[in-house]
């Protein structure tokens, strides 16, 4: 028996963390798509990307909001903009600031709090 439980939980547990990649991955695409608007080739990939991510983001979400409150579970969401400074220095050059850093760690204690809040399940 706890070993099913546990199962679940792992399961549960990666379907966040692969929606919160590839919800990553669509604002990458995004990124590409803004940069790329004068070669056809380069815009059509990273378009059918966005559309592919924004699917599949779409049926995971399905199956997480049958498990879990939406008060829960969207402010993993918010993960991605402390995941962003990193795929935007790495991949865009972007800068990381000390008003970035200091928001992106709000956000992920926020998600810390909300996390560890009595009430997560639908069924509960």
């Amino acid at each position: 028996m706890e070993f099913k439980n546990t199962g679940k939980k792992f399961f549960y547990v990666f379907v966040i963390v692969i929606t919160l990649s590839i919800n990553l991955l669509s604002i990458i695409a995004g990124k590409y798509i803004s940069m790329n608007l004068d070669f056809p080739g380069v815009l059509i990939f990273w378009l059918c990307i966005m559309i592919l991510t924004y699917g599949l983001k779409f049926i995971l979400w399905i199956i997480l909001h049958r498990k879990f409150q939406l008060s829960f579970i969207y402010p993993f969401l918010s993960l991605n903009y402390f995941l962003s400074l990193y795929v935007g220095k790495i991949l865009f050059n972007e800068p990381i600031t000390l008003k970035k850093i200091i928001g992106s760690v709000i956000i992920v204690a926020g998600v810390c709090v909300i996390t560890m809040s009595g009430n997560k399940l639908e069924s509960d």
